[in-house]
């Protein structure tokens, strides 16, 4: 009897075992974490999409999302935690001073802006021709996550080198700190920027109007048809391409000139620079639908 009793307590133990991935738990109601198919070890998000998990040269597991973007995985479970218990995916520190807050409520019928956006192209003559990483592609020609890192850390005022942070020397600095997997971008490398406490992804614009109103820069994923990356800077917290703002990190125009990739800061409402439809534009102005998951990331200064 208490062999059978035994016996009984191992199966168990093995069936609850096999939802234990590296790194976190995956419970029958969640439904996300780390998985085992045929083709290797995948992360799987809320959505159910499946993305390869590789080892970084740190040794932490990291996940291939996109082919500009490669993610710490710790990031994402994080995040995943939290959205699949219907909370919000912002830092805890962050949610505080909102709920606390007596001037600020999420509305549909209010806007929330980033009070100033430093503003980079990809085409921008100095680093256009630039390998991109350890490439092969180039940062004018696949650049934009990149850039639109460069375009968050400058405005959160931080340098290289005495120099205020750029998609050059931004570039070289990731190069030099374990930020590319050939041209694709380590986002978790940024965490170790001066000045950076962590980085983080979520999915609701309502999050993303929190975050602006606390000087926060969300980098949003779009497609056009294709992957891109911009900065978002206005919002009304709806998920609605009318209503969400971005300054691009490309344009039609051939940027060879400061009249059109001036480096400085732009400060809100960016009067000056909406009469060029791409710079400061809607989302559904330049044909540019939400990506499908991983909408946005960002770091959070110190």
């Amino acid at each position: 009897m208490r062999i059978k009793k035994i016996t009984v307590l191992l199966i168990l133990f093995v069936f609850l075992v096999s939802f234990v991935p590296f790194g976190g738990i995956i419970k029958a109601d969640e439904g996300y974490g780390v998985v085992a198919t045929d083709q290797g070890e995948m992360y799987r998000d809320t959505h159910g999409n499946l993305f390869p998990v590789i080892i970084g040269s740190e040794g932490k597991k990291e996940v291939k999302l996109n082919e500009y973007e490669i993610a710490p995985l710790e990031a994402l479970l994080e995040r995943d935690a939290k959205i699949s218990k219907g909370k919000s995916a912002l830092p805890e520190e962050i949610l505080r001073k909102y709920y606390v807050s007596k001037n600020f409520s999420v509305s549909t019928y209010s806007y929330v802006t980033l009070p100033a956006i430093y503003s980079y192209k990809q085409g921008y003559w100095k680093w256009e021709g630039e390998t991109l990483g350890f490439g092969p592609h180039t940062i004018g020609a696949s650049g934009c996550f990149l850039t639109s890192c460069a375009m968050m850390l400058a405005t959160y005022n931080l340098t290289i080198n005495g120099s205020i942070v750029n998609p050059l020397n931004l570039n070289t600095w990731m190069k030099g700190h374990s930020g590319f997997s050939g041209d694709s971008l380590i986002f978790g490398a940024i965490a170790d920027f001066p000045g950076i406490s962590s980085v983080g992804y979520f999915e609701s614009c309502s999050d993303a109007a929190i975050a602006i109103y606390y000087h926060i820069v969300p980098i949003i994923a779009v497609h056009h048809p294709g992957l891109h990356f911009c900065v978002l800077v206005k919002t009304n917290g709806e998920k609605d391409m009318a209503t969400n703002y971005i300054v691009n990190t490309y344009d039609a125009i051939n940027f060879t000139s400061s009249e059109y990739a001036p480096e400085r800061m732009y400060y809100a409402p960016y009067d000056n620079i909406a009469e060029l439809s791409n710079y400061y534009s809607t989302l559904v102005r330049v044909g540019y639908t939400f990506a499908d998951s991983d909408i946005f990331r960002t770091a959070y200064p110190q």
